[in-house]
């Protein structure tokens, strides 16, 4: 088991780092804690912190695991606008998978096609 967590409302933040757990039940219960942010929906922000701080080495990223994403969010990204695209050309450059879920109707179908998301 290896997960990482962070929070993209205003600003991103990382909530635990991949190698912060190796208990499913103390992970289950870091997850559980997580609060809601609200705020503007800064997608660029959290994709650049999950690039540097999640998907490294010293925080518990194994070179020789597939990178995996889960962006969980409930609006349209509309902060840092003009660096999304570059920050997706990047990750995508990294071979990193991002599975994007919309929690709300907010988010449109084009947006989430547009970055480097597989939609569910």
């Amino acid at each position: 088991m290896i997960c990482a967590c962070l929070r993209q409302g205003n600003n991103a933040t990382v909530n635990f780092h991949l190698n912060n757990f190796t208990d499913l039940s103390a992970l289950q219960n870091a997850i559980r804690n997580i609060p809601y942010l609200g705020g503007t929906t800064n997608t660029t922000g959290g994709l650049r912190l999950m690039r540097k701080e999640c998907f490294n080495g010293t925080n518990g990223d194994r070179y020789y695991a597939s990178n995996v994403a889960i962006l969980i969010t409930d609006g349209n990204p509309n902060r840092e606008l003009h660096l999304l695209p570059g920050e997706v050309a990047t990750i995508r450059s990294l071979n990193i998978r991002v599975i994007a879920v919309a929690v709300t109707n907010a988010v449109t179908v084009a947006v989430s096609r547009s970055g480097p998301f597989q939609t569910v």
